[in-house]
């Protein structure tokens, strides 16, 4: 898969909670924004909520989290 069809359908997900699992660990959060090379999640790390930008390259896999 292309960054550009990867960030095609990650961006069917922004809005939603997701988990992104890449090389070097896994986060989750709201997923802001998807761009050609990257993209942002708002997620919390040691109680602070934080905006995240990942680079496509790294990403192993990304799910939608159902509640």
């Amino acid at each position: 898969m292309t960054n550009e069809s990867f960030a095609g359908e990650a961006s069917c997900l922004v809005g939603e909670e997701v988990e992104i699992i890449t090389t070097q660990g896994i986060y989750r959060g709201t997923l802001l924004s998807v761009g050609s090379d990257s993209l942002v999640l708002e997620t919390r790390i040691r109680g602070r909520i934080v905006r995240m930008i990942i680079r496509i390259a790294l990403i192993v896999a990304l799910f939608r989290l159902i509640f």
